[in-house]
């Protein structure tokens, strides 16, 4: 059986999944390198999909032992995408657009009702506005069943953000909808005609639970020091999380999951 028979696509995360555990932080481990070269070789297209700008992206690879490159690089939390062409990487200016139409959306139909909901908890927290339209809501003591239930009452809320709740146990992330790492996986995967039953993700923070519904990703792992929560969403869905951590852990866990 080739390797192309159970993954045709695999997605990395970068800090705490790709990166960590080796100096210097701006490179990937040789053994991470090896394998990605490995995979690649066989067919397998890799991806990455994290927070970093894909130009910073490009170079890690650089500075790597890496010879393959990657078929996306997505980036600022799917509002970027890169591509190489002939070796060099360019920014999708489609890609860019479609996102740039997606923001102006939020900004002139939903953005105004999202932060007259939000502003309802300042007395009893904290709320904070970041660049993209990124909220965050720090709470004395954060009730996660109580907040979902309250954000679910809330139309715009429930259908136009998604929450993120951080393992400091009080503080929840809002983000616009088009800001999600399985959206991004979505798009990569229409974009090459690969299904999410031959998609492999590996990631460690809440900020990648997105990638981890089964309807995007059959095939997921994790390293050990990934969030329990990624652990548990992993298990849950038949993934293996590893033993050891960072990049030890996902070329470790991805060659037990695919029999190499």
């Amino acid at each position: 059986m080739k390797i192309t028979d159970k993954i045709k696509l695999f997605v990395i995360d970068f800090d705490g999944t790709a990166l960590g555990g080796y100096e210097p932080y701006e490179r990937f481990p040789d053994n991470l390198s090896a394998f990605l070269d490995k995979i690649s070789s066989c067919g397998v297209l890799w991806a990455t999909c994290t927070t970093w700008h894909p130009y910073i992206q490009d170079r890690v690879f650089r500075a790597s032992v890496l010879k393959s490159r990657p078929v996306r690089v997505i980036g600022r939390t799917s509002l970027n995408c890169g591509l190489y062409i002939n070796g060099k990487l360019y920014l999708d200016a489609e890609w860019d657009h479609e996102m740039l139409s997606y923001k102006a959306g939020f900004d002139k139909e939903y953005l105004y009702s999202v932060r007259e909901f939000l502003n309802l908890f300042i007395e009893e927290g904290r709320l904070t506005e970041y660049f993209d339209y990124i909220f965050s809501l720090e709470l004395p003591s954060l009730d996660r069943k109580e907040i979902m239930q309250k954000f679910n009452s809330c139309q715009v809320i429930k259908e136009k953000t998604y929450s993120l709740f951080l393992p400091d146990g009080k503080t929840v992330l809002v983000f616009p909808w088009y800001m999600s790492k399985g959206l991004a996986v979505r798009k990569v995967q229409k974009s090459l005609g690969i299904s999410p039953e031959f998609t492999l993700v590996a990631c460690d923070g809440v900020n990648d639970l997105p990638m981890l519904e089964k309807d995007i990703a059959a095939l997921q792992v994790a390293p050990a020091n990934a969030d329990p929560e990624v652990h548990e969403k992993v298990k849950a869905n038949g993934g293996i999380v590893s033993s050891l951590s960072y990049s030890d852990g996902v070329v470790e866990s991805a060659k037990k999951l695919l029999g190499m």
